[in-house]
């Protein structure tokens, strides 16, 4: 798990597409506006919080993961694995 997963999370939530994040600074600069938070501090909190997600297992692998899931398709968007 890493901070391009938590930036895939943000630009989900914040609905900022891909050509949109071209530009480095739009998905923090919008992030910071929404919640007035620092970003690396979010991802910081964001890590924490993933153990209080719901266990989500893989459909191929039948692997478990603590998960943000995304909203609008059906896959795990930050994951940790369950060991």
């Amino acid at each position: 798990m890493d901070i391009f997963d938590f930036e895939e999370l943000i630009a989900e939530i914040l609905d900022i597409s891909d050509e949109e994040r071209e530009d480095s600074s739009v998905l923090e600069n919008a992030f910071y506006e929404k919640f007035e938070i620092d970003f690396n501090l979010a991802y910081d909190l964001a890590l924490n919080l993933i153990m209080h997600t719901p266990i989500v297992q893989a459909g191929l692998s039948g692997d478990k993961f603590h998960a943000f899931v995304s909203r609008k398709s059906p896959y795990m968007i930050m994951k940790r694995k369950i060991d």
